[in-house]
């Protein structure tokens, strides 16, 4: 009786302490708030579906301008990049000499 209420104890045992994963995934991540997110699970919440007819926009970030294909994509942009937002100036001030357009240096450091 006393080895069938150990073997019995021992299988509660070792069932309650098996951790059972709450996803199939094994690519856990950490988000930014330090929730634990799964890759099959998670979302792109910057993954802008942007119409075809959005005319471009002129924008600037402070050092130089950049025409964007649309309002949509500089969105998207600012939504990957926060640290390095752009925001929407006067279309004529991207065919204005006194203020100069981002370079090909720049491009690649904003990730464009």
């Amino acid at each position: 009786m006393k080895l069938l209420s150990l073997f019995l104890l021992a299988f509660i045992a070792y069932t309650a302490a098996k951790v059972v994963p709450a996803s199939n995934s094994n690519s856990l991540s950490i988000d930014q708030h330090g929730k634990r997110v799964y890759a099959d699970v998670t979302e792109d919440k910057c993954d802008y579906s942007c119409p075809e007819k959005d005319p471009s926009v002129c924008a600037t970030n402070g050092q130089c301008l950049l025409k964007f294909e649309s309002r949509c994509a500089m969105s998207a942009y600012n939504c990957r990049n926060p640290q390095k937002m752009f925001k929407t100036v006067e279309d004529h001030r991207c065919t204005q000499v006194w203020q100069p357009l981002c370079m090909e240096s720049d491009l690649r450091e904003f990730g464009l």
